[in-house]
Parts: structure tokens; sequence; C-alpha cells
């Protein structure tokens, strides 16, 4: 009985103690109650209003977006992009570029995504994390540089190569300095654009550069100067026989030579000399060999129907024809790419001349001499008749000379008349001796009175009285030698 009292009174004690608690704190535990559920709404209303909006505080490239939806931060965005500028400097010279003219591309939507995930996917970062993005995107590099290249073309200079010139003045070869080129360091460009587009801002940027130097130096170049005018100190000759025909002259050899760089990044490059064997042919066959006597000039004659000799009207030449032009080449070459002067021999054969024969038929023939105005009418050697009271041509239709044959003859004719339209008729007696109108014919406006005997009036004709012209008629046939000359 006593111990179901002292459980009794356990009991009574423990609850008057709760209880007692309760009631003494009631109203602390009231507003602890109500505390509790404002922060829970809070929480929840916070996770319901920013679940498509970027989490309070959220910062691109330093502009706050907390707050805004996926349309507003790409608004954001775009502003930004399109506010970017990028200041140039070089030499005090100063230009702006824009997004455009860098190219410069940014997602705006990923960037918007990614800043109103963060409370999606964790709701309590909505409350306690303060999340920032580095603006980054892309830009193109062809367009930077074209842009650097447009607003400071002084920035855009190629090395140039140590060069060998000839001087025809010194006739030498002499030394074309090189130059250092100069570049825009796109290296250190590129990474200035990279961090403006993390803080887009007006940014200024001086335009650093570096200097690339020639592959062949000026002390490289000179060393093949140096040795081209050695080459051309020396003498080479090409000789036929013991004779000299030909030594070369400095501005032959430097229009055979040509030059060609091995580069060297150190610009210890250098030049290789090369002599065109095309070009040396060639002045082989043209300027040397034409000290030569050449081809053969055949002698002309006038032959009987037995091929025996009336009358040799012009006499001929032996000939020299040159044997070994692709050794005198190589020879030369020799001489050149071994800095050593000497003579180089052209061997020649002689090429004996033989006779062009125009055989006269029935032995006749007809001579002109025009010093003389006088025209003979051969059989075989024996002269059969003359006449030096002839006329020909004036000097600006001249009679021509040479060895010639009748081709066609005309009892009576009308001929052109020049300058004036109408013709001369009524011409007997013509023999034509060249296909272009030259002939022997009757004058009848010749005569004595008016002075026009022995003289040179005619278009080229041989103008004869109409008995004279007609010795001639009847002594030729068709293929009679003529021989005109001084």
């Amino acid at each position: 009985m006593d111990k179901v009292k002292n459980q009794v009174a356990k009991l009574q004690h423990k609850a008057g103690g709760f209880f007692g608690f309760v009631r003494n704190h009631m109203a602390t535990t009231i507003t602890t109650s109500v505390v509790m559920v404002l922060f829970i709404c809070f929480v929840v209303g916070l996770i319901v209003y920013y679940h498509d909006k970027a989490a309070p505080g959220t910062t691109i490239a330093n502009a706050n977006v907390g707050g805004q939806n996926k349309q507003q931060i790409v608004s954001t965005i775009d502003k930004l992009t399109k506010n970017m500028h990028f200041s140039l400097t070089y030499g005090g010279k100063s230009v702006t570029a824009n997004s455009d003219d860098l190219g410069i591309k940014i997602d705006a939507n990923s960037f918007a995504n990614r800043a109103i995930i963060i409370g999606q996917i964790n709701p309590i970062d909505i409350l306690f994390k303060r999340k920032h993005f580095d603006l980054t995107g892309s830009y193109d590099r062809e367009k930077v540089k074209a842009f650097v290249s447009k607003n400071f073309p002084e920035l855009s200079t190629d090395p140039v190569d140590a060069g060998v010139v000839y001087d025809k003045n010194q006739n030498r070869y002499v030394l074309r300095s090189g130059a250092i080129g100069k570049s825009v360091d796109l290296d250190k460009l590129y990474s200035q654009i990279e961090k403006m587009l993390a803080n887009p801002k007006l940014s200024s940027y001086e335009i650093a550069t570096v200097n690339s130097r020639p592959t062949v130096s000026d002390d490289s170049a000179n060393k093949t100067v140096a040795a081209m005018n050695n080459v051309l100190s020396q003498t080479i000759q090409i000789v036929n026989n013991g004779k000299v025909l030909w030594t070369i002259d400095p501005w032959t050899i430097a229009d055979w030579a040509s030059f060609t760089a091995t580069p060297s990044s150190d610009g210890n490059g250098s030049y290789q000399v090369e002599y065109n064997r095309d070009k040396i042919r060639k002045f082989i066959d043209t300027d040397v060999v034409g000290q030569l006597s050449g081809k053969p000039i055949n002698e002309k004659a006038i032959v009987d129907t037995n091929g025996n000799t009336i009358r040799i009207v012009s006499a001929g030449r032996n000939g020299q024809l040159p044997n070994n032009q692709s050794e005198v080449v190589s020879g030369i070459y020799d001489h050149l790419t071994n800095t050593s002067g000497g003579q180089v021999n052209l061997s020649t054969s002689d090429a004996p001349f033989g006779t062009d024969k125009t055989t006269a038929p029935n032995n006749h023939w007809i001579e002109y001499n025009m010093s003389t105005f006088t025209v003979t009418l051969y059989d075989g050697t024996t002269p059969a008749w003359s006449t030096n009271q002839t006329s020909t041509g004036k000097e600006s239709t001249p009679t021509i000379t040479g060895l010639y044959t009748v081709w066609h003859k005309v009892y009576n004719q009308c001929m052109p008349n020049p300058p004036s339209p109408d013709p001369l008729c009524n011409i007997h007696y013509v023999t034509y001796w060249e296909r272009s109108g030259y002939a022997f014919h009757e004058a009848w406006w010749m005569n004595y009175a008016n002075g026009n005997v022995r003289s040179r009036i005619s278009h080229g004709c041989v103008n004869m009285f109409q008995a004279d012209a007609k010795r001639v008629y009847d002594w030729s046939v068709i293929g009679t030698p003529v021989w005109v000359h001084w």
C-alpha cells in the first residue's frame, strides 16, 4: 500500500513539474512557435518566388541579376556585350573597338540558365549563397587581327632579307640592306580581350609588339656580294683557233646569275648562286656564233644548157659553223662556279659554198647596168647588142637588183600611173623579169627634149625607146636570165 502511494506521489510531482513549466513559460513558447511558422513560410515563399529567377545577390560580370527571370538576364547580358569597348593605343594613337569589331559572341541563354538553376537544385542556396559568374564567350581572332591591321598598318611590316643586287652603273654587285619586321604580340592582345570579357567595361590596352629579324642578315649577304664581285673580276674568253671571239662582260654574267635564299631563324641564312645554262646557251648561239662567218653563201651563175658557166654574177663565201656549243656552255659554267678566269674554245667546221645556177635557154641572157643605164643582150659570153638610152627607177621607187628570169611577156598593155588615177596605155613590148611588176618596156613619153633619157624617172621598170624594147622582147623567152646591178 505504501509503495502504491509512493508511486502516485512521484507521478503527481512529475506532472506538476512539466505543466508547471508550460504554465510558467506560455508566452515564450507561443512566440517561438509563431516565429518558426513565419520563418518556414518565408523560406517557402522565397523558394517559390525565386524558382524561375536568379537568387538574390547573383552577379554576372559584376552586374546584379538577382530576382531577374531568364529573359531579363539575357537582356542584361546583351547590354553588357553591346557596351563592351576596347581602346587600343600605340605611339600616341588610340582607336576603340566594339564587340562587333572583335567578333565577340556570348551565349546569354546559357548564363541565364546557370543563374536560375542554383535555387532549383538546392533551394537553401537561395538564402545562404551569393553566386558570381565571370562573363566568358568567344571572339574572332581573324577579326581582331583585321581590325589591328586596318587601324595600325605600321605594326604589320614583314622583315626584309638583305639582298644581293647588280649595280649597272658600277658594273658590280652591291648590298641591299635588310630590315627588321614588326608585328603585334597577338597572344598578349588575346589575353587582354579575354580579361575584358570577364569584366566588360571600357578597357584600354597599350599594344605590345614583337620584332622579327630577317632570315638573311647584312653580314651574310655581304659574303655573297664579295664572292660575286670576285667572279666578275675574272676574265672569261671564248676563242676560235686562237682568235678571241668574245670576252664575257660583267652585265652578261649578272643576267645569268640568280640567288636563292637559304633562310635561318637566327639571321645567319645565306644565298645559293645558280647560273642559267639556257641563257648561256642562247648567248653562245646568238652573240658569239654571230662573230663567225656563219652559213656558206653560194655563188650565183648563169650557165648554158650544158651547165657550163657563162657568167658569175655574185661571188660565193665559205661558211664557218660551230660544233661544240654544249661543251662551251659547260666550260663557261665551270669557270663561273669555280671563280676562275680562262679561255673556252669554240670549235668550228668550214662549210664550202656551192653554186646557184640559172640556165639561159638558147644561151641568151640580158644584163642591165644601172650605173651606165646600159642594157646588153648576150649570146653565151658574147655581147650581141646594147644600148644606154634608157631610164630607171627614181629614188622613191627604185629598180631592184639581183638575178632574175623572164616570166611573162605582153605585146601591148595599159599600166598604172600613180598618183594619177588614169593608167598609161599603148605601152608595147613589155618583158617582165620579176613577179611584182618590174619589166623592160616601151616608154613613148621618153624623149631627149624633156631630158628624161638616162635618168631616174620610172616606178621601177626600165624605160626604153620602142625599137630597143622590141629587141629585148624578141631576144628573150620565158626563163631568160636577167641580171640587174649597179
